[in-house]
């Protein structure tokens, strides 16, 4: 393995970008920073904190509360905005913080939370691995 293929955009998983060909998800495409970003990591160390022993299994935190806690940080940190999202009108549904909160959070939403989750996951990915076949696609001098 090349030392260039261990490389990620670290500028776009900070910032943000536009990731689209989400699997199974049409013509949505999402502004998402990349899921581990600092933002992300800090929110997320918060919110487990505050999680009573109660709701904790043998030091585990109930299933429920990874996935409230999950929502929240994609929400506050992760996603940023969509286009290609309809109403059933067919119009476009403008990106909300309040609806995000509803998608993210929502059992019967869930396949857009894996979308997210998945888009996230893809930042900083794209444009090394593409920033390595420009490479070699280059004129020589």
């Amino acid at each position: 393995m090349k030392l260039s293929s261990l490389k990620v955009d670290a500028a776009a998983i900070e910032d943000g970008e536009w990731i689209g060909n989400i699997p199974e998800m049409g013509d949505l495409e999402v502004r998402v920073r990349g899921l581990n970003n600092a933002k992300y990591r800090r929110l997320q160390t918060t919110l487990i904190d505050a999680v009573p022993r109660a709701k904790r299994q043998g030091g585990r935190l109930d299933p429920d509360e990874q996935d409230r806690i999950t929502a929240s940080c994609l929400n506050a940190t992760v996603l940023l905005d969509w286009r290609g999202l309809e109403g059933e009108d067919g119009q476009p549904v403008p990106y909300s913080k309040d609806l995000a909160t509803d998608l993210l959070t929502k059992p019967e939403f869930r396949r857009f939370r894996e979308a997210v989750i998945w888009a996230a996951s893809q930042v900083g990915e794209e444009r090394a691995a593409a920033d390595e076949d420009d490479a070699g696609n280059s004129r020589a001098a």
